[in-house]
């Protein structure tokens, strides 16, 4: 229909040209107005208005290969780290009577999602909890029609290859270092936190003394991921600076740092030691105490 709308008006712009002859200037402009009329008018009618009792929907398998969106899980977090999409965002709307739950999404939204990228939500079947989330967005000021609910939610997810994972060493994260030497140089420091994320034996036989200590030697376990965020949340500060120790500065300090990220914490105050024990300074400041 807008094709054939299009259409007509060309035809009748070009009769009236062939009217009054090649055409003046003046004629030119009030052509040229026109036209940008109509294309404001085009853009007007192509902006699409929801109720609120609307929703939109975007499959699981585009979900996956999406690109260049904000792709928010709400479920709780029992669920969630049993299986995520790779690069998700986490900000729990379960359980739906927690009420708490609905100002710290507004506050969430307000400092992650308002920059105009579409959202798709994942909820556990694609029902309540995306509704309600999508309430939540619209009430915190996030447009409307950026707004996707995952059709079928988790559960539709599950049945897409590969689409939900326990891994998180691959992320999108700026990840930040720290060398050896200077991380052991502030080793007591009051404002720096030390996190050892290698297994109990190893640490008991060798560590930076004054660290807290949580095994992601199974990294992708959600077991371990559980008792990882647990720590984040109970025994850590999300204003001072975190500086993690593996065994050689890759997958278990990457999965400590996407973890502490969904528990609050800021990537760019979370820093690897590089190389992790393998370092000849750190080794070398090791306690057993």
């Amino acid at each position: 229909m807008k094709k054939k709308i299009v259409t007509l008006l060309l035809v009748a712009a070009m009769t009236g040209t062939m009217v009054v002859g090649c055409g003046s200037k003046a004629d030119d402009k009030t052509s040229d107005t026109k036209t940008e009329q109509t294309d404001d008018k085009k853009d007007t009618e192509e902006k699409k208005e929801l109720a609120d009792d609307e929703y939109q929907y975007v499959s699981a398998a585009d979900t996956v290969s999406a690109d260049g969106v904000h792709v928010l899980d709400v479920r709780e977090w029992e669920n969630y780290s049993k299986g995520r999409v790779a690069n998700s965002e986490w900000c729990p709307i379960f359980p739906l009577e927690d009420d708490s739950l609905v100002d710290e999404m507004t506050t969430y939204a307000k400092d992650h999602l308002n920059d105009g990228k579409d959202i798709y939500l994942i909820c556990n079947s694609g029902k309540r909890g995306a509704e309600k989330a999508t309430g939540v967005l619209r009430d915190a000021g996030i447009e409307p029609t950026s707004i996707y609910t995952v059709e079928g939610g988790a559960e539709a997810l599950g049945k897409e290859n590969g689409a939900l994972t326990t891994d998180r060493t691959e992320e999108n994260i700026d990840w930040k270092y720290v060398a050896g030497k200077d991380a052991v140089d502030k080793v007591g420091d009051k404002d720096v936190q030390f996190l050892d994320v290698r297994d109990d034996d190893t640490y008991k036989a060798g560590h930076l003394k004054g660290t807290l200590q949580c095994s992601l030697k199974e990294f992708d376990t959600p077991e371990a991921q559980t008792e990882m965020y647990n720590l984040a949340k109970d025994k850590m500060d999300k204003d001072e600076p975190v500086y993690i120790l593996c065994y050689s500065g890759n997958k278990c300090a990457k999965t400590a740092i996407s973890v502490m990220k969904d528990a609050g914490f800021d990537t760019d105050n979370l820093f690897i030691i590089e190389n992790g024990a393998k370092d000849g300074d750190v080794s070398a400041a090791f306690v057993t105490e």
